[in-house]
């Protein structure tokens, strides 16, 4: 109810701030107030069949109208200006005759309260123009002869009537000027709370990312130029023999620095994709995108010695993020095959997959190395590697981590050194 009442006093709120549309609403509160104290002394008059200058409770209810159309409108400066000299001059007008009405001098009170508060702190002049205005009027209403209605006899009981009415309508009022301005200042506060709880939390990711950045600077310059130097020093004893097995050597081992510049520079650009791009969620087959990864690792030295197990329907459908989904199994199911145990019998990688709406969850399994207990906690951290067996980056598992969690998801490891490892991804 009060939701209808404030769209029919102000309309849409639209571009305008919490507090300017609040105070809008107040002026438009205070327009009704005004609106039913005129009507309501207009009926009292005709019953008491007392009619002192009636015609001005007319012009005050018509100006009145238009400052309410003024103010759904969006006009709410020039509705404000309208109400309040309108208001000032009716009761100017009541205060100044003969013989005086102590209670008329009430609603200056009124006047001087909706200066104050339907102005912000962008309007000082006219806040300080309505004051001065209601402040002057009210001195030469109580102090000068000065009138603009005629002179008429009023009955005693009448004014007591009115000076109570009158008290309880400034009152209600003021009450109600209080409450929004209870409200404006709660809204401010909660703003503000709001506004600082963000650059708090803004500051902790830029500071997480400064600190990122730094390591990605001085690790990556060291695994690209790494790998560039073996190189120049393998072309450099290339050229000093003639041996063919020398050369095949050489040239094997050129492959395999130009295979680890080649996932350096992949897992910058995974890196880069991950941080810069929305979250793009698209039906997908899951057991296509496996296949996917799985076809990608065929020239891994140990991929062909592991046994790889999908258990995936092969209708089994999920909505996510293509590329983020494949950072992840190619960087679980490659790590897998990597760090395998050779020395067993049937070494193996098993993927599954299991659909619980609205999760899925993904587990990738092996029984290879293992990872120690105490490495587990620092796995998904850049740049870390947790055995001398790692030849890669060091961002493999700091990616698919930061991946999980832009898909709103997570991921937790269990793992026994010597019996293997399981990462569970739930998206």
């Amino acid at each position: 109810m009060i939701k209808k009442i404030e769209s029919l006093l102000v309309g849409d709120r639209g571009e305008k701030s919490l507090s300017d549309y609040r105070r809008a609403v107040l002026t438009g509160y205070s327009i009704l107030i005004t609106i039913a104290t005129s009507a309501y002394y207009i009926i009292l008059n005709w019953f008491y069949r007392y009619n002192p200058s009636a015609y001005l409770y007319y012009i005050l209810i018509a100006v009145l109208l238009v400052a309410m159309v003024l103010n759904k409108a969006g006009r709410h400066w020039f509705a404000k200006c309208i109400v309040l000299s309108i208001l000032d001059l009716v009761v100017f007008a009541f205060s100044s005759r003969e013989p005086p009405v102590p209670s008329s001098f009430i609603f200056f009170i009124m006047s001087s309260l909706m200066a104050l508060i339907l102005f912000d702190a962008r309007e000082k002049k006219s806040t300080a123009v309505f004051l001065l205005l209601s402040t002057s009027l009210y001195f030469i209403a109580r102090y000068s002869t000065f009138s603009l209605v005629q002179a008429t006899p009023i009955d005693e009981q009448y004014m007591v009537r009115a000076y109570n009415n009158n008290l309880f309508i400034v009152y209600a009022f003021s009450i109600l000027a209080v409450y929004f301005l209870v409200r404006i200042n709660y809204t401010v506060e909660a703003s503000l709370q709001n506004r600082e709880k963000q650059i708090l939390e803004k500051n902790k990711i830029l500071t997480k990312t400064n600190e990122e950045l730094d390591r990605f600077i001085y690790s990556t310059s060291h695994d690209l130029r790494a790998p560039l130097n073996s190189i120049e020093g393998l072309i450099n004893l290339s050229e000093h023999t003639t041996d063919p097995e020398d050369l095949r050597t050489y040239h094997q081992m050129m492959r395999d620095r130009i295979r680890k510049l080649e996932n350096v520079l992949t897992n910058i650009s995974q890196y880069s994709k991950n941080a810069k791009l929305e979250v793009e969620k698209k039906h997908i087959n899951l057991r296509e995108y496996v296949n996917l990864a799985l076809y990608d690792i065929r020239y891994m030295e140990a991929a062909n010695r592991v046994r790889v197990e999908v258990d995936i329907p092969d209708n089994l459908t999920i909505d996510t993020d293509p590329m983020r989904l494949s950072i992840i199994l190619n960087n679980l199911i490659s790590n897998a095959c990597k760090y395998s145990d050779q020395g067993k019998t049937d070494p193996y990688v098993a993927i599954r997959a299991i659909v619980t709406p609205p999760k899925t969850t993904i587990t990738i399994s092996d029984n290879g190395e293992g990872i120690d207990e105490v490495q587990q906690p620092r796995i998904f951290s850049m740049f870390y590697r947790g055995t001398t067996r790692s030849t890669g980056s060091g961002l493999g598992l700091y990616l698919v981590k930061e991946a999980v969690e832009k898909l709103g998801g997570t991921i937790t490891l269990s793992s026994v050194p010597g019996q293997g490892a399981t990462f569970t991804v739930v998206l």
